[in-house]
This record gives structure tokens, C-alpha cells and sequence, in this order.
């Protein structure tokens, strides 16, 4: 499974980050750093970001890696949605939207969070 793509969904770019299901906090880490470098190249304000953690694994070195990701992309970003954010995964949700002043909206299902993207 391609972790990090760009695809369209109602006209619009959307870079997904799918760390759905995975059991290697390493896997995670390695996903993050190829969205970076996708993101990086794009224009300040530009991207619409979807990034599933549903059933995903994280321990410290994933959770500070997800900060620091986040933080990093900050600028790059137009709107920005979540799915799967539910126990632990809430706290660093949390000090993730603390730490970059985003407005990180979390959907239920990725199904909705590409339909509120695609209006952005």
C-alpha cells in the first residue's frame, strides 16, 4: 500500500497521508518523511491535507515525529483534516493543533474529511 499519493477527489489535489492500520512506528516515521518531501515542493498555502491514523501504531519516536512533521509543513498547508483520532492518538492531536495554531479538522471517515477538503 502506497502510504503518502496525490489524488483528486471533486477536482481538487489532495495529498493523503494513509498510516491506517499500520503496526511499525518505523513505517510511520518513513511515510512522514516522504510526505515531507512532497509537500515541501509545493507552494505556501497550497495543500489540502488528509492523514489517516486509524488502528495506527505510535510510540514516542512516532509521536515526535508527527509533531515535528506537522510543524515543519505548517506553512505549506491551505486545510487540513484527520481521521482515526482516538485515544492516545487524541493527546497528540492536541499538542499538535497547539504547537502549529492550525485548524485540524477530524472526520470520522476519510469519505468525509475528501468532501470538506474538496470545499476548502
Amino acid at each position: 500500500m502506497e502510504r503518502v499519493r496525490l489524488i483528486k477527489h471533486r477536482g481538487r489535489d489532495i495529498v493523503c497521508v494513509d498510516l491506517s492500520n499500520s503496526r511499525s512506528e518505523q513505517e510511520n516515521i518513513d511515510a512522514l518523511g516522504r510526505a515531507r518531501v512532497l509537500i515541501d515542493a509545493q507552494n505556501p498555502q497550497s495543500i489540502l491535507l488528509l492523514t489517516n491514523v486509524e488502528n495506527a501504531h505510535y510510540g514516542p519516536k512516532g509521536a515526535e515525529a508527527m509533531k515535528a512533521y506537522s510543524k515543519a509543513n505548517t506553512r505549506f498547508v491551505k486545510a487540513s483534516a484527520v481521521v482515526g483520532v482516538t485515544g492516545i492518538k487524541r493527546i497528540i492531536y492536541q499538542a499538535i493543533v497547539k504547537m502549529t495554531g492550525r485548524n485540524i479538522v477530524t472526520f470520522d471517515t476519510a469519505d468525509q474529511a475528501l468532501d470538506w477538503l474538496a470545499q476548502q
